[in-house]
């Protein structure tokens, strides 16, 4: 009876165990059907883009970040220019599907910085700024690689601007130097800055005399509101206005120094600026030289030496501004020669030759009786800031005495001083952009004006320095 109950027990067993198999063969096959119609719907349904697979594709090529500067020139045979993307079209990114910001047409024969490239597969892109902008990526192929220099040089060709300039970028060991033309036409003499050629500096030199001026309010021999009277009580309104507002150009003083016959001592200078001068009693900012030539003559007082003997003592020796020199009662000795202004007259240059006389540049001590090179200001400009004139405690009080000029400088753009000048009726200008810590650092000497496409001197020099700032 036992062996009857096991028999049947077994066979149960067996019976279960097929029903399973046949059960699991049926699963499968099922599974089997259902994959292989899967495969089919799928394989005649339109393809799905999904939000992941817009951001991805097969490149995985790494960018290379080593910029350089190029001008877009992209061939004559693509009318329409290369096209510039959003992002690489073709690589792994997770910026989404690239998208067409612009034409490289738009751009043709500009300058621009390369900030990284990067290979697609089929052509390699490079990302691209132009004036601090990121424009986008275009294809490497329509990119020329150019140097600094050439791009510095290109653009005083593209505005005809004749004279010197000097742009230093990302605080370069040795600035970049480029001229243009004359220094004086009837001797072939061509515009330098090694020396050869001297230029006037016009109102650049106040700023040599506002740091002056700080250094003996440093010394307390000076503070910011010693009265004018002190000095010059002979003067309207004297004793309602400081030296801090002969510093800002907000001492009321207005009017233009008369033009001398001979050649002026310093004190015959100061005098002939005090009878030219129109004190109104206004606060409001009035650009004068007289301010400048009046701080000269306050140097002067304290020190008891000439303003000549401070200049030279105090900056010139210091810095070795060897190709630098001073106009006063007596013409400088040098081996230099004196750039010629001229006009450009339609699209004839050097026209209407003239020089500023040695007379004009003695009745301006201390803002404009100085010749030199755009390398000797840069020695200057480099100066203010690097401890060896001032401390950078003293250069920020110098250019925080107002919000727009202050201490021979405008400072009313973020992190960055400047200043430029001029002399009236002639084809000089000059200017100088430095940026906080002297990053970039732009000098301009020019002896022709105007320029052409209506830039006038003052844009020039700061798209030079914009060419210092973004290249």
């Amino acid at each position: 009876m036992n062996n009857i109950n096991k028999l049947m027990g077994m066979t149960s067993i067996m019976n279960t165990k097929n029903k399973l198999k046949t059960t699991l063969l049926i699963a499968a096959g099922a599974l089997l059907l259902g994959v292989t119609a899967t495969q089919a719907t799928t394989a005649n349904a339109a393809p799905t883009t999904t939000a992941s697979s817009t951001k991805k594709t097969t490149s995985t090529t790494k960018a290379n970040t080593k910029r350089y500067d190029a001008q877009i020139t992209a061939p004559k045979s693509l009318a329409s220019g290369y096209q510039i993307y959003s992002n690489v079209p073709g690589t792994k990114n997770t910026t989404g599907t690239p998208t067409t910001v612009t034409s490289s047409s738009k751009y043709n024969n500009k300058y621009v910085r390369v900030m990284q490239t990067q290979d697609s597969g089929s052509a390699t892109y490079a990302q691209i700024r132009y004036n601090g902008k990121i424009l986008g990526w275009m294809n490497a192929n329509g990119l020329t690689k150019v140097s600094f220099k050439s791009i510095a040089q290109a653009t005083m060709q593209q505005y005809d601007a004749i004279g010197t300039v000097l742009v230093s970028h990302n605080k370069s060991l040795t600035p970049t130097i480029v001229s243009n033309g004359f220094a004086n036409m009837l001797h072939s003499t061509k515009n330098a800055s090694d020396g050869t050629v001297v230029y006037p500096l016009a109102s650049l030199q106040s700023t040599m005399t506002g740091v002056i001026i700080q250094k003996l309010i440093n010394a307390k021999q000076l503070t910011p509101t010693t009265k004018l009277s002190k000095f010059y009580p002979q003067i309207a309104h004297s004793k309602t206005f400081t030296i801090q507002q002969l510093l800002t150009m907000t001492s009321g003083i207005k009017g233009n120094i008369k033009t001398p016959s001979d050649l002026l001592s310093e004190d015959d200078a100061y005098d002939n600026a005090i009878k030219s001068l129109t004190s109104t009693g206004k606060t409001t900012f009035k650009y004068s030289d007289i301010n400048y030539v009046l701080l000269a003559g306050i140097i002067s007082k304290v020190t008891g030496k000439t303003y000549t003997q401070n200049l030279q003592s105090r900056i010139l020796n210091k810095l070795g501004m060897k190709n630098t020199f001073i106009v006063n009662d007596t013409q400088p000795t040098m081996a230099a020669i004196k750039a010629v202004s001229y006009t450009l007259n339609g699209n004839s240059d050097y026209q209407n030759s003239q020089s500023v006389s040695y007379p004009t540049l003695s009745a301006l001590p201390g803002a404009g009786n100085v010749l030199t090179t755009p390398t000797d200001y840069y020695k200057f400009v480099l100066g203010i800031q690097n401890n060896k004139i001032l401390t950078p405690n003293s250069y920020k009080k110098l250019t925080g005495y107002s919000t727009k000029y202050s201490g021979g400088m405008y400072v009313n753009q973020k992190a960055v001083k400047f200043n430029n000048g001029t002399y009236t009726d002639t084809g000089f200008s000059t200017g100088y952009y430095a940026s906080d810590g002297n990053q970039h650092v732009t000098v301009t000497f020019l002896n022709q004006s105007p320029l052409k496409n209506n830039m006038t001197p003052a844009q020039f020099t700061q798209k030079m320095n914009n060419i210092a700032t973004y290249y």
